[in-house]
């Protein structure tokens, strides 16, 4: 009777010094103790932790809404993380690692194995490994002593090693159920399934009910497509007998009708809400996951997203649409043929755009509302496919309309502001000490001075006055000769005043008061040169008149000028001041 219960403690239970191995293959693990536990949703979860360590792995659905398949393995040291992702990909930090170059990261060793990329990382002078292909992810240890690490593979219940940080937004949401595989499928690959308890396996001690349910459990549900089938389930069985120390016959895919490639998808990079699978030719692509696709496959607009801006319009596609139904996008274009569309191979979505300089024979519609004078412009144009140059052809017909409109915003107005507000001079002639102040004003009883803080906008009236003091106002009149403002960074010139006159070639200019007192007055409409100057300097050239000897000191500025007597000036240096403004 003892020995009988020695046998069976022998049978149930690792003695000291014994590997063990976890396998996670789609949502199935089979723990340390080859019991099996099935993830329920599309989250992520710890499988082994200890103090310093941890594996946890991340679900997510692929082809089917319902059913989760193991995407990618996280790992993390005291050092930081690392990313085991699908197509053997290394990732820190967002970035891909060519572990050739890099083989440790993190403290964690990186090696490229027949069955998978490997990572190598100690717990308390304990080696633990971690191999993963993209499918399945074997976790190997050593019987770690009083070290007692946690996680599914050692037996945690899923309720309370879920990982949040590492989960998508919404991943236990439940979807509803697409019964993909028929029963009468199901049924043949229970069979197939079933041959694991059969020779060439049965060399291998490890127990295969467990590879036989998680096998059965997982194709009955999801076809035999995108790197999934019986052969990936026996192969797991086979890589983990071989980690423990036990060889299957070489010949054992042979014996089984195991042709497919161990290889699927090997170094294949699909943007997150993509996966690497079989599109409609059983070519390796990058899908739609099915969640992300469900409702963009419905009005066949392959997720077409229109968006219009300023004098530009674009459609972005979801190239993973198209991949699934064997679409090569270089074989799309707009109206025009030579617009085609730009791949980004990061979101792997492919964007049809055109602008004002080149429509791509887009149709431009303007639009005024007559109540607000609004304008609407809108864009319409079409991807299609090329037109078959022979009889036959196999690429599919494509023609999405799309179209989209946008009101221009209306541009803000161009305005100036002075560096002074008032700029005072003195000047000093033979007779004359005198002051001049030129101050601009925005109405014409001149009691709104521009400050320096005041906005002035284009064709907004300014009034410039000129006053004189420190001078016998009964004798002596102040005249404008000349105004004029320079860009002063292209030196170019616009003349508002010319020889007491306004310029003829610009009508906004009007003189109030000109060589009738000590003060001149003249106002004109705000402008801007060409090229938008950054400084304008307005600069006026004054004279003093004497009112004595003349008898008009003011400019006759009529179309047929009467001859008179000249005015006589006081000053033979006249008066220059000038003001800046800036937009």
């Amino acid at each position: 009777m003892l020995l009988l219960l020695l046998l069976s403690l022998t049978a149930t239970t690792y003695v000291s010094g014994s590997e063990e191995v976890c396998t996670v293959t789609g949502s199935q693990i089979i723990n340390f103790k080859q019991g099996l536990v099935v993830v329920p949703d599309r989250c992520a979860y710890s499988l082994f932790a200890s103090e310093t360590s941890s594996v946890s792995a991340v679900f997510q659905d692929r082809r089917l809404v319902d059913v989760s398949l193991l995407d990618h393995v996280v790992i993390k040291t005291s050092a930081g993380a690392v990313q085991l992702g699908p197509g053997w990909r290394v990732i820190k930090d967002g970035n891909d690692v060519d572990i050739s170059k890099t083989p440790t990261v993190n403290t964690v060793e990186l090696t490229k194995e027949t069955i998978g990329i490997k990572a190598t990382f100690t717990v308390s002078a304990n080696t633990i490994e971690v191999i993963f292909d993209g499918f399945t992810l074997y976790i190997k240890k050593p019987d770690m002593g009083s070290v007692v690490p946690s996680g599914l593979c050692t037996g945690s219940s899923v309720s309370t090693t879920k990982i949040s940080s590492l989960s998508i937004e919404n991943c236990a949401v439940a979807q509803s159920k697409t019964n993909e595989v028929p029963s009468d499928t199901c049924t043949t690959v229970t069979t197939r399934c079933e041959k694991l308890s059969s020779n060439p396996f049965g060399s291998c001690a490890i127990a295969k009910t467990n590879y036989i349910k998680a096998c059965k459990d997982t194709l009955c549900k999801y076809p035999e497509k995108d790197g999934f089938s019986v052969c990936r389930f026996q192969e797991a069985y086979v890589n983990v007998c071989q980690l423990l120390g036990t060889t299957i016959s070489a010949t054992w895919r042979t014996d089984v009708g195991c042709t497919d490639s161990t290889t699927f998808c090997q170094d294949k990079t699909c943007a997150h809400h993509e996966f690497c699978g079989d599109n409609i030719s059983d070519e390796e692509s990058c899908l739609c996951r099915s969640i992300f696709a469900t409702p963009l496959r419905t009005d066949n607009s392959f997720g077409g997203v229109t968006t219009c801006e300023d004098k530009s319009s674009k459609l972005i596609l979801a190239n993973c649409l198209l991949e699934e139904k064997g679409i090569d996008y270089n074989d799309l274009h707009l109206k025009k043929a030579t617009c085609t569309g730009q791949l980004d191979t990061t979101t792997n979505n492919v964007t049809f755009s055109f602008d004002n300089t080149d429509t791509c024979e887009a149709i431009v519609t303007e639009t005024v509302d007559t109540n607000t004078q609004g304008v609407t412009i809108k864009y319409e144009n079409s991807v299609e496919t090329s037109a078959p140059t022979g009889d036959i052809t196999r690429v599919d017909s494509v023609n999405i309309d799309f179209s989209c409109q946008y009101t221009p915003k209306n541009p803000s107005p161009t305005t100036f502001t002075i560096m002074d507000s008032t700029v005072t001079k003195t000047f000093s002639t033979v007779s004359w000490t005198y002051t001049v102040t030129m101050s601009a004003y925005t109405n014409a009883k001149r009691t709104k001075l521009v400050e320096t803080s005041t906005e002035i906008q284009l064709k907004q009236t300014i009034w410039m006055e000129l006053k004189a003091t420190g001078v016998d106002e009964t004798s002596i009149a102040l005249v404008i000769h000349s105004c004029q403002a320079t860009d002063v960074d292209s030196a170019k010139t616009h003349n508002l005043i010319t020889n007491g006159c306004q310029n003829p070639a610009d009508s906004t200019v009007k003189i109030e008061t000109n060589g009738k007192g000590v003060s001149g007055l003249f106002n004109f409409k705000m402008f801007q040169f060409i090229g938008k100057a950054k400084s304008v300097k307005l600069e006026c050239i004054l004279k003093l008149c004497s009112t004595l000897d003349s008898k008009n000191c003011q400019p006759d500025c009529s179309s047929r000028r009467r001859r008179s007597a000249k005015a006589r000036y006081v000053d033979t240096d006249p008066a220059v001041i000038s003001m800046a403004w800036t937009n």
